[in-house]
């Protein structure tokens, strides 16, 4: 997973005790900023009322990953006296700059903190949800999620996450043994700051949904493998990503091998071997004493979960292969145009039809002349068109879908495949005319969160937000998407039915056949 070119790197980018004092804040004393004060257990945090939302920002579920404890598991935060101020963000975990991050957003290797935003009328006992950002493993943060139209419609509490990324959240090294997932440790450790805490802010420690798209889906289906993890939530949405997530070779680059996000420790215990080496360091001591800013530039060789240890003993698809997950209520889906940026990413200027064929042999050897009978170039926009929509079934909605019947068998299961080609890119960047129309990866969570730097939904966009806030917070109170004056969700079963949500209409589709999964499967 070394020696990626910055193209597929940019890719891989695009690829994150206590009681309540108080049901409308303690009074503000002299001097004192007036905000709702709550006590968690490591002592008192004072947030902002805005609208429909108090929020509390910048809550520290760990102690800093910093010094010694650069590639230790997550230990304790320290408590403090007085009132905390929680009405700004925590620092993003460090990071090379994403297209999707806000530029000027603060980085700090200090970074492991929570946000919890809550609806502003008193209440107890409300459903609660924890979004793990995406990023590939290598950029994102969680404070920059605006959850407030959730947690008003939905009238449910969301606690958002930043953990450790790349070189800080993912590394390995034979020293250290079978510790790694530093990233996925911290993900475990919030979620038992979460059980230890949230019913001081309204929430139910019993109802938790764990949430997340790309790298976020695919560490919400990797802790619905873990020991560590079981019982510390009790339902799953996993937006843009599965445990079967995988990409051909060359779908990330020219001349890349096949990809998988998932390795056997000693791979990236090797990587992290390499990295020492390049860097002169006999041991994991001399890697610690090096700034973050010297480790930062080999971030991206880490995007990686690691399998074959305490934390996740199995690679999850064979987990989920032999129905050994938490068997709990499952929403799962796709966007219609996963790759699309990704292709965009590995070949800025397009594909020929000459070059076409040659990708598909590449990426599927002896199968190549049957994926372009489904497939052929003539019935897209254009050759990159043809291999967005390749890549996308191949390695996204399809691998959702043999998941999802996986867990079918276990607990109810819950499909979709989002469509608008007028939704927001993460790039910032409308997609160029040769590939549209298409709907791009992660573009569903615009209709869910707000962010600082991105466009305001239009008013029909509006309306599919709205019905897919309806849906997503129903699943989080009850399990079940479903509610009266609305679309019927069907469950995916043998009849591989699944919710095509689009501004012209929400309807069941046949999953299976609109994606051609027979001949990935």
């Amino acid at each position: 997973m070394t020696g990626r070119t910055p193209a597929t790197a940019a890719a891989l980018a695009l690829l994150a005790s206590a009681s309540m004092l108080v049901a409308g804040g303690t009074p503000a004393r002299a001097g004192e900023v007036s905000g709702p004060v709550v006590m968690t257990a490591s002592g008192k945090v004072r947030g902002t009322a805005q609208h429909e939302v108090r929020r509390f920002r910048g809550i520290p579920y760990a102690a800093p990953p910093t010094g010694e404890r650069r590639w230790q598991p997550p230990q304790p935060p320290s408590s403090w006296s007085g009132i905390r101020d929680a009405t700004k963000a925590g620092p993003a975990c460090m990071q090379q700059q994403a297209p999707d991050m806000p530029k000027g957003t603060p980085q700090s290797e200090d970074c492991l903190t929570v946000e919890v935003s809550t609806p502003a009328r008193p209440g107890a006992g409300r459903p609660v949800m924890v979004w793990m950002p995406g990023g590939g493993f290598i950029t994102g943060a969680g404070s920059i999620y605006d959850p407030a139209r959730l947690v008003a419609a939905g009238d449910i509490v969301v606690v958002t996450v930043n953990y450790r990324l790349g070189v800080f959240g993912f590394f390995a090294h034979p020293e250290l043994g079978e510790a790694g997932n530093f990233g996925l440790q911290d993900q475990v450790a919030a979620l038992r700051w979460v059980r230890a805490n949230i019913s001081a802010f309204g929430g139910d420690p019993g109802k938790v949904t764990l949430a997340g798209a790309s790298a976020g889906a695919m560490s919400t289906c990797t802790l619905m493998t873990s020991p560590a993890a079981r019982g510390l939530f009790h339902r799953a949405i996993v937006q843009s990503g599965s445990c079967r997530t995988s990409h051909p070779a060359g779908a990330l680059g020219t001349g890349m091998p096949a990809i998988s996000s998932w390795h056997p420790i000693e791979t990236i215990q090797g990587a992290g071997q390499a990295l020492a080496e390049q860097l002169a360091c006999a041991d994991v001591a001399c890697l610690r004493r090096k700034s973050a800013g010297e480790l930062l530039p080999y971030t991206a060789r880490f995007p990686m979960l690691a399998y074959g240890t305490s934390l996740v003993p199995q690679e999850p698809a064979k987990v989920f292969a032999a129905g050994r997950q938490a068997a709990i209520p499952l929403l799962q889906g796709n966007t219609r145009d996963e790759h699309v940026e990704f292709v965009l990413t590995v070949h800025p200027h397009g594909i020929t039809a000459r070059q076409y064929p040659a990708m598909l042999k590449t990426a599927f050897g002896a199968a190549a002349p049957r994926v372009e009978r489904h497939y052929p170039a003539r019935r897209f926009p254009s050759p990159a068109a043809a291999a967005s929509r390749v890549f996308s079934d191949s390695g996204w909605i399809c691998p959702s879908w043999k998941s999802g019947r996986e867990h079918a068998r276990k607990a109810p299961t819950y499909a979709y495949v989002f469509t608008d080609p007028s939704a927001p890119t993460p790039s910032g960047q409308p997609l160029p005319a040769h590939v549209r129309p298409a709907t791009a990866h992660g573009a569903e969570t615009f209709y869910l969160f707000d962010f600082p730097d991105a466009p305001r939904l239009t008013a029909g966009q509006r309306r599919l937000a709205d019905r897919l806030v309806g849906y997503w917070t129903r699943f989080i109170r009850t399990g079940d998407p479903n509610g009266p004056g609305n679309t019927a969700w069907p469950r995916l079963d043998a009849a591989d039915s699944a919710l095509n949500l689009a501004p012209e209409a929400v309807r069941p589709i046949d999953i299976k056949v609109a994606h051609h999964c027979g001949i990935w499967f």
